[in-house]
């Protein structure tokens, strides 16, 4: 492996990878119309509020000078790569020029602040989507099916709803019956998705068709039994637009702004002559399902 060392060969390969560089830029000539990187103003100003938000102070004339030939360097670079091609085929790069695209559809929506017609407009087509759900204040008393066993439990529960059904029943200090629970005894203006999410929906259902004041139960949860005492009840309602001003305008920014951008997408494909190979699809698909078939799974 001697040879390996030789001078002749380190200079032999050399020229192979001139000549493929060559070879690489040489199509080039007819294709790049702008050879000329200028620093403007602009660009100067961006680098120094790049700087100024980074170090919370302006650059010195030399941290500027470095700056500005790191800029230089980059973009001689950047166009270098463009030239070669090295963007193609990647799909980091794709992904990124993909985003940006759409952030500039998403900054010309940003700009088209709407009126308060339109809004309230926008409001009074979508009036479902801001009705406040009906909502319950409730207190509880919980026994433990684990500890207790089912049936012990519920005799638990039985007995303890006599006593608070009973003359003094009201005046009893309830944060002493039943047994320990880690979630809170009481709950402010819960609606039906909230409190079947803390103790599921047979709880949730069972508890808004109550009446309120009084002691019910006991109501089966994923954790137990309880006895529950609703305190305060609202029912569905639409609320005025003035409440939910910022929350129309946040979606009506968003549907705009999706808007927008599936119009700059569909202008831009009109541009396009577009071809899909439906057959494979299909096949795909086919050879998809029959590999979870195959499995004994479903498709």
């Amino acid at each position: 492996m001697r040879w390996l060392k030789e001078p002749w060969l380190h200079f032999l390969l050399i020229g192979v990878v001139l000549f493929t560089l060559n070879a690489m830029f040489s199509h080039r000539g007819s294709q790049k119309t702008n050879q000329q990187i200028t620093v403007s103003e602009g660009e100067i100003q961006w680098l120094v509020r790049n700087w100024q938000a980074r170090w919370q102070r302006p650059p010195t004339e030399t941290e500027l000078r470095g700056l500005v030939q790191d800029f230089i360097r980059r973009e001689v670079l950047y166009r270098e790569a463009l030239a070669m091609g090295l963007d193609r085929d990647d799909e980091v790069i794709r992904g990124r020029m993909v985003q940006k695209l759409e952030f500039l559809s998403e900054d010309l929506a940003a700009q088209a602040q709407p009126s308060e017609t339109e809004l309230q407009s926008f409001f009074e087509e979508n009036l479902e989507d801001y009705r406040i759900p009906a909502r319950r204040s409730f207190t509880h008393i919980f026994f433990n099916a684990e500890q207790r066993g089912g049936t012990g439990a519920a005799l638990a529960a039985e007995q303890t709803l006599a006593q608070l059904r009973g003359p003094n029943g009201l005046a009893a200090n309830y944060t002493d019956l039943g047994d320990r629970f880690l979630l809170p005894q009481e709950y402010e203006a819960q609606s039906a998705g909230e409190v079947a999410r803390q103790f599921g929906q047979p709880f949730a259902t069972a508890l808004f068709e109550v009446e309120p004041h009084s002691w019910h139960g006991p109501l089966p949860s994923a954790y137990g039994l309880h006895l529950v005492r609703v305190t305060e009840t609202w029912e569905d309602d639409l609320p005025d637009f003035a409440l939910v001003r910022s929350e129309v305008l946040r979606d009506y920014t968003t549907e705009l702004r999706d808007q927008t951008r599936e119009a700059m997408f569909t202008s831009l494909a009109t541009q396009y002559e577009i071809t899909v190979d439906e057959e494979a699809i299909l096949a795909a698909s086919l050879r998809g399902k029959a590999g979870v078939d195959s499995l004994g799974g479903k498709p």
